[in-house]
């Protein structure tokens, strides 16, 4: 699973950054084959002065997400208009209003615990 940074408008219910946590959750395994049984998210609230989208009012995300390379094309656009969509339908953010960036690194770039990289087969 990708480690996915999400940042919203300060002073969010739990319901509303849990509605967006699961869309975004929904939407990588709908669409980039990651296992349900991984799940790695950061939620963060900032101030509308300081989740700033180029001119762009009301309610807004910002997803960056962190993943192992190899992913295609198709499949991170197939996430992009996936996550917008849900997003749009609940808790109703205007697909205009979210921006998405993934960063690709190799599997000697993670440790998810105990100071190894789990990816790399120890010789």
């Amino acid at each position: 699973m990708p480690l996915v940074t999400i940042s919203v408008l300060v002073d969010k219910s739990d319901e509303y950054r849990n509605t967006v946590a699961n869309a975004v959750n929904t939407a990588v395994l709908d669409t980039l084959d990651f296992p349900p049984s991984d799940r790695y998210q950061l939620i963060q609230e900032l101030p509308s002065q300081d989740l700033e989208l180029h001119d762009r009012d009301g309610d807004r995300a910002v997803l960056e997400l962190t993943m192992r390379a190899g992913q295609d094309r198709e499949d991170k656009q197939a996430f992009y208009a996936r996550v917008t969509e849900l997003l749009e339908q609940d808790p109703g953010i205007s697909p205009e209003n979210v921006m998405i960036t993934i960063a690709e690194n190799s599997e000697e770039d993670r440790s998810f615990r105990d100071g190894v990289s789990q990816f790399i087969a120890e010789s």
